[in-house]
């Protein structure tokens, strides 16, 4: 007799927020929850280690969410900076054409605006 046992990550869509990015100042949020499910024979039994995450549509910049703040976010749009527990990834974007560039660059590869 076998058993499949296995943990696996889900991200879950639950809708779009509006968040001024920190990084190319979009304001059109996805907000995502993240996961870790115990599977047994592939069968999800329960999720654990939950936390609310919001991706910038345009530099894909991530944020964590509080988790007492979720509730408010989930009635209504709108995310404010003290929602915010901290910056997952924070990409490096062009503030004029949303080009993704290097850190070290001084002005943007695809526009050439300055950086």
């Amino acid at each position: 007799m076998f058993f499949i046992v296995g943990f696996s990550n889900r991200d879950e869509f639950i809708k779009e927020v509006n968040f001024k990015c920190t990084n190319c100042l979009n304001e059109k949020f996805e907000l995502y929850q993240v996961a870790n499910v115990l599977t047994f024979f592939f069968i999800p039994l329960f999720k654990f280690n939950k936390k609310a995450l919001i991706v910038c549509k345009n530099c894909k910049s991530i944020y964590k969410v509080k988790s007492e703040s979720l509730k408010k976010i989930l009635d209504s749009t709108i995310v404010t900076y003290d929602d915010i527990e901290e910056i997952v990834r924070n990409n490096n974007v062009c503030p004029n054409c949303g080009y993704m560039v290097d850190k070290h660059d001084k002005f943007c590869p695809n526009c050439g605006n300055k950086l």
